[in-house]
């Protein structure tokens, strides 16, 4: 078997001894691009990965198989750490603990995507709609958030504009 190398990206730095399935599954997700140099025991120079994979097909095991869609695992990463960040306080009084759960779970889903990251054809659409699904719920969390900072500087303001003016205080607006 032959040790396969690669040009690291980013450090233009050699990486490797490598097995070929490695590289193969780099170059497969997208890690290594296709004029990213490799050489393997053989070779007389360093040849293009597109070059070297070009009848690349599918990892042994995934005939039949298509990848899953793509930002899924991004925004059920994006969720799972939203939902355990926004469990934490609630958490103390053990009413966020099951929302903590979930945020972990999540996340746990998310790293059995890695492991599997072909399915059938049949269950794409059950993905792309569970896409759809943590994409809306990121977005919320997106307007959520914004929301929380625009109160928090309208609070300020108040605030500011309240003790300039030598005015009551403004939470004193909302205790009445």
């Amino acid at each position: 078997m032959a040790n396969w190398y690669f040009v690291q990206p980013k450090t233009r730095e050699k990486s490797g001894p490598h097995e070929e399935s490695f590289v193969r599954a780099k170059f497969i997700a997208g890690e290594l691009a296709p004029e990213t140099l490799v050489w393997h025991d053989g070779l007389a120079n360093w040849i293009p990965a597109g070059q070297a994979f070009a009848a690349l097909k599918a990892p042994s095991g995934t005939e039949g198989k298509v990848p899953l869609p793509d930002g899924l695992r991004g925004w059920m990463t994006f969720i799972g750490v939203m939902t355990i960040l926004g469990a934490l306080l609630p958490s103390v009084a053990l009413v966020g603990l099951p929302m903590l759960l979930a945020g972990i779970a999540l996340l746990g889903a998310r790293g059995a995507l890695d492991r599997a990251p072909y399915v059938t054809p049949d269950m794409v659409p059950f993905f792309t709609k569970l896409r759809t699904f943590f994409c809306c719920w990121g977005w919320m969390y997106v307007l959520g958030l914004f929301l929380v900072v625009l109160v928090l500087l309208a609070y300020s303001g108040i605030a500011l504009w309240a003790l300039s003016t030598g005015q009551v205080a403004p939470h004193s607006f909302f205790a009445n």
